[in-house]
């Protein structure tokens, strides 16, 4: 039998719930189309219960995408870096260059929806930008792959073309295809394997 859980565990239990419905929710109806009474239902939890961890769509949305990077290490991948964040950048051939379509729609539209409507949520987004980019740097750096002058600036380089390459491919995936990305993620930042 198991023992009961403690209020704190109980506590962190009912977040996970709301992050995880949270995540669903968004990545199918859209940062616009989701509402806490959505991810409520979607966890079997209350709307009180979702105001009681978070002050609202905005905040638990960002809860989703600290755990997003969180969960990848911080180590933005190919080309997934949309509202910042994605997977180990050299896991492994084939993989760097996959990402979930609804999390890349996701990401574009609470960029843009800040950038229009909510400086204090852009603010936000500015700050795990930089959160993400310091992470990559310090990976550069250990790695002795790349100039010290040259890691800040690389770090960004790689975030904005994972971006446009997403982008790109959400457009028109027959010709920006993720063999396509790999191709151009190689070419742009090859490793010291490939003689870069």
């Amino acid at each position: 039998m198991d023992a009961p859980r403690t209020r704190a565990e109980s506590q962190a239990r009912t977040r996970e719930d709301l992050l995880d419905a949270a995540q669903e929710v968004f990545g199918r109806r859209g940062f616009h189309g989701a509402s806490v009474a959505d991810v409520a239902r979607a966890a079997g939890r209350t709307k009180g219960a979702v105001y009681a961890n978070f002050a609202g769509k905005e905040e638990l949305f960002l809860a989703v995408l600290d755990r997003h990077i969180a969960r990848a290490g911080g180590q933005p991948s190919r080309p997934a870096e949309g509202a910042p964040a994605g997977g180990d950048e050299r896991r492994g051939r084939g993989t760097e260059a996959q990402f979930d379509r609804s999390w890349g729609l996701l990401a574009f539209e609470a960029v843009l929806y800040a950038v229009r409507e909510a400086p204090d949520l852009l603010a936000e987004f500015a700050t795990r930008y930089r959160q993400v980019d310091a992470l990559t740097a310090r990976r550069l750096r250990a790695s002795g792959d790349v100039p010290p002058e040259r890691v800040d600036d690389l770090a960004v380089a790689r975030s904005a073309l994972g971006e446009g390459l997403m982008l790109r491919h959400l457009v028109d995936p027959e010709t920006v295809s993720h063999a396509v990305i790999e191709r151009v993620f190689d070419a742009v930042f090859p490793t010291p394997a490939d003689g870069g």
